[in-house]
């Protein structure tokens, strides 16, 4: 009876005190950028708020719980605001300074920090991974099953690459839940990286489980950024963790960002939460419900990063400065361009994931738009971004100068309606954008 009349009260709390964090949270967490008039670089106020109005609906259709949203151009805030719930049980709206589990957004990150890496030339892209790792050497390939249903292999042709790494074309794979059909899911369902053992000895026990295919054949979701977090820490000499922190977190004024979070700051945290077969959403206890307040042992460079709207748009405002931000780089601008330009087959994402991903590409650890007149939602040729499971998500517009970050934290339920967030925010984006030659303020 008490969780349903807390519930009731967030539904209230959506439908009269959603507004525009205006004056909520921290002065940091609401200015991650400098503010300007959207009139002055070519965006509308009234079409800005409708995105807020938009997202607000969704909430209270129970899309998700609630969003932090953050929209830039040129460098300069126009829009921000966060709608509906952080913790529907509990009534705590969602602000600009909730916490939210960003999943695969850390993946351009690390991405990053490994592009850092080979810009001072610790590393180059077509080195083989064995070169650092010695573990990957002689992990098998799959060629097929016997007479008996049994995993026959073969070697590698050719080594996997850190290039192989970035773009998913390595053979690697992710778990049993990820792709049940394949021979492989039950030896892959086994990896389990989260039972306490070392970074180390979690990554030689990957090593160890067959490619899915010979190494740049193809291209498949995989652990590979997890492997590429393990190669900062070994060819830097520092924690994965501690390279991040110091290398870009800290430079960039992304103070709320981490593999962990203080139990001082758990009050903070985006509830996650499960759409259900009734259209509902139900709240999800365990290792998904809530980030750790220790260091874990693994420190998933794919996957296990804890942020806020506002620190992740300092970083997506980095890359399109062409890897500058307030007067320190971080990466050439020609790297940059490496990043987010088209490193597979054309047809890859599409073949993986189907018509809701046609037209779209993939680089050194983010998404191009390479056809826009192919993909469902509003973009631009050499748009870019890489969304998060729990439905976080974020752009890169370099044409029109557009950055945006809208978070929530739900996860796809029966009906697959989570994570649509990813069409809605270049949908809602565009449509505020009534200029698209703006010039820089």
């Amino acid at each position: 009876m008490f969780r349903r009349l807390a519930a009731m009260t967030g539904l209230m709390w959506i439908a009269l005190h959603a507004l525009p964090i205006a004056a909520q949270g921290t002065k940091a967490a609401n200015t991650p950028l400098p503010k300007a008039n959207p009139e002055s670089i070519g965006m509308s106020t009234e079409r800005l708020a409708n995105l807020g109005e938009f997202f607000r609906r969704e909430a209270q259709g129970n899309s998700a719980a609630g969003y932090a949203i953050l929209v830039a151009r040129h460098g300069k805030l126009v829009y921000s605001t966060a709608v509906g719930m952080q913790d529907r049980e509990n009534a705590i709206p969602m602000s600009l300074d909730t916490r939210f589990r960003i999943f695969s957004m850390s993946k351009p990150v690390t991405s990053v920090a490994v592009l850092m890496l080979y810009e001072e030339g610790k590393l180059q892209l077509d080195d083989p991974i064995s070169r650092y790792l010695p573990e990957f050497a002689d992990t098998p390939v799959f060629k097929g099953v016997d007479a008996a249903g049994n995993i026959e292999t073969e070697p590698q042709r050719r080594p996997i690459t850190i290039r192989h790494l970035l773009t998913h074309t390595s053979g690697l794979g992710y778990g049993i839940n990820y792709d049940r059909s394949s021979p492989l899911a039950k030896s892959w369902g086994t990896f389990n990286p989260y039972g306490g053992q070392s970074m180390a000895e979690s990554i030689r026990q990957l090593a160890k489980l067959p490619l899915y295919f010979q190494p740049g054949s193809d291209w498949r979701y995989s652990y590979a950024t997890d492997v590429l977090g393990h190669l900062v820490s070994v060819v830097s000499g520092m924690p994965f963790e501690q390279f991040l922190k110091v290398r870009l977190f800290d430079p960039l004024g992304m103070s709320h960002t981490g593999f962990h979070i203080p139990a001082s700051d758990l009050s903070r945290v985006a509830v996650t939460y499960r759409r259900n077969a009734s259209g509902g959403l139900e709240r999800v206890d365990g290792p998904l419900g809530m980030p750790p307040t220790s260091p874990p042992t693994f420190t998933s460079g794919g996957g296990g990063l804890i942020s806020t709207a506002g620190d992740y748009l300092r970083f997506a405002q980095m890359l399109a400065n062409g890897g500058r931000f307030e007067g320190r780089r971080y990466l050439a601008p020609q790297t940059v361009e490496l990043m987010t330009s088209q490193q597979v087959p054309d047809s890859a994402m599409g073949k993986a994931y189907g018509d809701t991903w046609r037209g779209l590409g993939f680089g050194l650890g983010v998404s191009p738009v390479i056809d826009f007149r192919a993909v469902p939602q509003a973009n631009r040729n050499g748009d870019y971004t890489w969304p998060g499971v729990l439905d976080t998500n974020w752009m890169v517009s370099p044409s029109t100068g557009v950055v945006a970050v809208v978070l929530a934290q739900v996860l796809r339920g029966p009906d697959g309606l989570a994570n649509r967030t990813y069409q809605d925010m270049h949908n809602q984006v565009y449509q505020a954008i009534v200029d698209l030659e703006s010039a820089r303020p």
